[in-house]
Parts: C-alpha cells; sequence; structure tokens
C-alpha cells in the first residue's frame, strides 16, 4: 500500500504517503494535513514521519490531539516531534536532531535537543503528554526561513563549543 487515509478527530485529514527507500530496507512515508476551509499543511510531505509503516500502525498512533483539537503532537519515526496549531496552520519542532559537519576538522556533531528561540514559552496539553514548547508556532510558509536561522545561530554556537581550538 502507497497510502494510508486518516480523519482525525477534529475533522482534519492526515494522508500518509510511501516516498520511497531513503536507506537500505526503510522506506519513508511523508505526511500531508487537509482541514476544513481549504486549510493544509504540506510541509511534511517529504519529511519521513514514519518509517516501514506498510500496515499503517505508526500512522494510526503519530499524532495526539488536544482535547479540543487545537493542537496535535506529532512524533515521527526519526527521533523528532512536532507541535501543530491547527486553528491557526502553524508548526513548531518539540525535539530535533541537530547535525553539523566542520569541513575545516573534517568532524561532524549531531545533537538531539529541544530548539529554543526567541524566548518562546508555552505550554500545550495533548492526550497523554503536558508539553513546554520553547520555538514560536509559526505559519507553515514562514517556517523553513525561522527555522534556518535558528540552525545558521545553533551551528555557530557547536562550532565556537566544539571546534574552537
Amino acid at each position: 500500500m502507497n497510502k494510508h487515509v486518516i480523519t482525525l478527530a477534529n475533522g482534519w485529514t492526515a494522508t500518509f504517503e510511501n516516498n520511497g527507500e531513503f536507506r537500505m530496507d526503510a522506506e519513508g512515508w511523508g505526511l500531508h494535513l487537509q482541514g476544513p476551509d481549504d486549510r493544509s499543511i504540506q510541509y511534511f510531505a517529504d519529511q519521513i514521519i514514519v518509517v516501514n509503516d506498510d500496515e499503517g500502525t505508526e500512522a494510526q498512533s503519530c499524532i495526539r490531539l488536544s482535547s479540543d483539537g487545537v493542537y496535535g503532537y506529532l512524533s515521527t519515526g526519526m527521533d523528532s516531534s512536532w507541535v501543530i496549531d491547527f486553528a491557526r496552520v502553524m508548526i513548531a519542532p518539540h525535539r530535533m536532531s541537530i547535525h553539523h559537519h566542520h569541513d575545516a576538522y573534517d568532524e561532524g556533531i549531531s545533537l538531539y535537543e529541544q530548539p529554543a528561540f526567541k524566548r518562546a514559552r508555552q505550554y500545550i496539553q495533548v492526550v497523554g503528554k503536558f508539553i513546554y514548547l520553547t520555538f514560536p508556532l509559526t505559519k507553515v510558509q514562514d517556517f523553513p526561513a525561522v527555522w534556518n536561522e535558528y540552525v545558521s545561530i545553533r551551528r555557530r554556537q557547536l562550532d565556537e563549543l566544539y571546534f574552537r581550538n
């Protein structure tokens, strides 16, 4: 099966599509979220959200909603998690892996962290989880620029901490 379509309790539809093999014997599935009134979140369409999910088991359980359906918590198969504001069509990373390679030293570093940016602080509750969000919820179309700004600052910090003589 190349597609799993799941209707969420808040009226949004989550469509998981097979994006193909990204590592030997590992197939990645992207996510497209379609809501009422032609609202959509396509940021995750080319991301790896679930891995080797032919039966749709992970797709069924990777999105948790708040009791009112406004917020969602997306846990991916690649060790990252996201907060989704369905009402305002916004996203924010909650836990992410940051990879940085320093060309001059030919060394790399990888960190799993909770991104903190622009003094954002917000508490969100979804079924079974209470989340302290330290990255600003950002409109989907603006998110790549905000994320690139964060990553460039974080890489400079990593250069100073790990690669300074």
